[in-house]
């Protein structure tokens, strides 16, 4: 593992990173495979649910709403109030006021998750990482229309700087360990998700 990567190891803590949700729109899913969005679905209603209880912000978009609709019920559901920026651009931050959610924030470590891998993904990674923040993609909670062009974002973005990891490598390494009560909701949450991709 070389010296950039440890770094980002390093630095990812609660306090300093943010989530990004990017289009987890539902007039996509016809174009996707319906295990992948089961599981997708799944890990991001699981991340969501974690950043809240640990006071992690989140900011989110949806591309070109009165096209392609909301974000998925289940998931807008859970959101709250967090800021959910309507945007025709595929790469997030070519929209201003995505732009202005994020640097509110200050968070050096962004952790993606949303469709599709390889277009609005892809781009706003590649975006957050010339902008200088340390970008993490969770493998298991992206989602392209085809394997081949999941695993080609999947590559490009590992290829450009971008930490791969799955969402409870994340999660487990944010809470360092096991007598907390913010663990003891985390054991909670995985039975539920597990239940739910079953």
């Amino acid at each position: 593992m070389n010296a950039k990567a440890l770094t980002l190891w390093k630095n990812i803590s609660q306090d300093n990173i943010l989530f990004i949700l990017i289009d987890f729109q539902e007039k996509f899913f016809p174009l996707l495979k319906k295990s992948v969005i089961k599981l997708v679905k799944a890990n991001i209603l699981l991340l969501i649910k974690m950043f809240k209880e640990l006071n992690i912000p989140m900011i989110g978009t949806e591309h070109y709403i009165k096209g392609l609709g909301h974000t998925e019920g289940d998931i807008l559901n859970e959101w709250g109030d967090a800021p959910m920026t309507d945007k025709v651009t595929f790469n997030c931050c070519g929209d201003e006021t995505f732009l202005q959610n994020l640097e509110k924030y200050s968070r050096p470590v962004v952790v993606t998750a949303g469709l599709e891998t390889h277009v609005c993904v892809l781009q706003t990674v590649l975006d957050l990482l010339e902008r200088n923040y340390q970008v993490v993609v969770l493998k298991d909670a992206v989602i392209s229309s085809t394997k081949l062009k999941w695993e080609n974002g999947i590559e490009l973005m590992k290829e450009a700087g971008a930490q791969i990891l799955n969402t409870e490598t994340l999660l487990f390494y944010l809470l360092k360990r096991v007598d907390t009560k913010e663990f003891k909701y985390l054991v909670t949450l995985l039975k539920e998700h597990q239940a739910s991709v079953s």
